[in-house]
């Protein structure tokens, strides 16, 4: 991701994809870019529980 977002934004940006994808009025380019900004976001989201899985492991 380009810019620093939270989980939080991440999610919430991650909805809206989905919605939009689940347009039935969306064009295929437009589709495209929003399933890989989708990828990309999700990417993020898992990156991200995934290294506060591991933290709260260590600590443990």
């Amino acid at each position: 991701m380009e810019q620093k977002l939270t989980y939080e934004q991440a999610m919430k940006e991650l909805e809206q994809t989905v919605a939009l994808l689940e347009n039935s009025d969306t064009d295929m380019d437009k589709a495209f870019e929003l399933y890989e900004k989708g990828v990309k976001l999700a990417k993020f989201c898992e990156e991200y529980l995934s290294e506060k899985e591991k933290s709260l492991k260590e600590e443990a």
